[in-house]
């Protein structure tokens, strides 16, 4: 009589220890399917941001001086008061007083965009530098441009700038030209076709 032959008890180990292993990778490459999908779903709000208003941007003096002149003042002596401004920006903006000694300031783009603007707050920003500047701008350019739809700007980051202090003689030094620098954040008003955001 033949006995049959049975698989030894090592055989059979091995066989459950490799049939739980297999079963484990289907497990694992499963679950990381998963957070693959998971990962690639997310939304991307935070890659994106809420993007700014179409031509709002921010333009720096390339170069400029704050012009003053020697006026009388009300108890006669002689000091130096606003009289102009001159600045090319970042992107041949020119900047300027439309008169002379009475304004108000403007702001041209080489395409023939421009506006005026009106001062609404004024913060200083320590000693020898003109003061920082919020403005309500008004168009006064062509209606499509760099600045046509701007209607905020601020004067930001200011040096330098400030009128010479003391007397001045009219005679000798009518005006001065004091150098300055600056940065001006042109701020444009969403377009009536643009959503504004919630």
């Amino acid at each position: 009589m033949t006995r049959k032959r049975t698989p030894s008890k090592s055989k059979k180990i091995i066989g459950l220890v490799l049939g739980v292993s297999a079963l484990s990778c289907t497990i694992a490459v499963t679950t990381g399917l998963g957070f693959a999908s998971e990962s690639d779903s997310r939304p991307d709000a935070v890659r994106h941001p809420g993007k700014p208003t179409p031509g709002t941007f921010q333009a720096p003096v390339r170069s400029g001086v704050q012009i003053y002149a020697c006026t009388q003042q009300p108890d006669g002596t002689f000091a130096f008061t606003q009289r102009d401004v001159r600045a090319t920006l970042k992107g041949g903006i020119k900047h300027s007083f439309v008169n002379p000694a009475s304004g108000p300031p403007q702001w041209v783009a080489p395409d023939g965009s421009a506006v005026t603007a009106t001062v609404t707050s004024k913060t200083p920003h320590g000693a020898g530098n003109i003061p920082e500047l919020e403005l309500t701008a008004t168009q006064t350019g062509l209606p499509t441009g760099k600045l046509a739809n701007v209607t905020k700007i601020r004067r930001v980051n200011t040096q330098g700038g400030v009128a010479p202090t003391g007397p001045c003689d009219p005679a000798a030094n009518p005006t001065v030209e004091v150098p300055y620098s600056a940065v001006y954040e042109f701020i444009a008003s969403p377009s009536p076709s643009t959503p504004a955001d919630g």
